[in-house]
């Protein structure tokens, strides 16, 4: 499995956010976040975990794929936690104004309150989803008092050449736009970014994968209003 030939090549070097600095000579920060699945999530979360890695989950709040304060995905989050992994909000943010930083902290807040309901633990990271270039152009540690995984020292924004020091590489939609991390050379420092929506154990194609995810909520939904309705029953064998 190629996930599995990558996290033998970076496990080494594989350290959490927190531990993490500008001095630190050597690192991947390895990150997940979760789009669509958090079943895929869990999968992942275990292959880590057998492997001896703790890695970060961001989950996002403001998504119609998927909902983090159902009992069922509060039970998976509640057993990626157990595999020691840390869970960070994946931060939605393309529906506000343009460099209106206050809002931005704001929102954050809001959407951070909302995941802690989800989990046993205090959200202490986030990730951007699909930052706009007016987010990324805040470089600061911790903003909010949370980490920011698009700062410095995890994250350097190159608007052309090459990073200096940290290597970002990231499977998003389905390519390695930024080097194949099996293939990358001249580095010591990365930031990985694997969505676990992106991978399935045949490593089928993109419709295959997605095919898939969208199988996998609409059996949910059925399951969902079967417990619910007792007249579904006669109905289910249309779906």
């Amino acid at each position: 499995m190629e996930y599995r030939e990558i996290l033998k090549r970076y496990t080494p070097i594989i350290k959490d956010f927190q531990d993490v600095d500008h001095s630190t000579p050597s690192f991947c920060l390895l990150r997940h976040d979760v789009e669509f699945s958090i079943e895929r999530a869990l999968k992942i979360a275990k292959i880590d975990n057998d492997n001896g890695i703790k890695s970060s989950f961001f989950i996002q709040v403001l998504n119609t794929a998927y909902n983090p304060l159902s009992i069922f995905n509060s039970g998976l989050l509640k057993k990626i936690e157990e595999y020691g992994h840390y869970i960070g909000l994946h931060f939605y943010v393309s529906h506000l104004e343009e460099g209106d930083v206050e809002s931005l902290q704001n929102e954050l807040k809001r959407q951070v309150n909302i995941l802690q309901e989800c989990v046993n633990t205090k959200i202490d990271r986030f990730s951007y989803h699909r930052p706009p270039s007016w987010t990324l152009s805040i470089d600061t540690y911790r903003f909010s008092n949370l980490i920011n995984a698009y700062s410095s020292p995890y994250f350097e924004l190159i608007k052309e050449g090459v990073p200096d020091k940290v290597k970002y590489i990231a499977d998003s939609n389905h390519k390695w736009n930024y080097g194949h991390p099996l293939e990358i050379g001249g580095y010591t420092c990365f930031q990985l970014l694997i969505h676990p929506d992106e991978w399935s154990a045949d490593g089928g194609s993109d419709i295959d994968n997605f095919t898939d995810i969208v199988n996998e909520a609409k059996n949910r939904c059925i399951d969902n209003i079967d417990s619910e309705y007792k007249t579904f029953a006669k109905l289910r064998k249309h779906f």
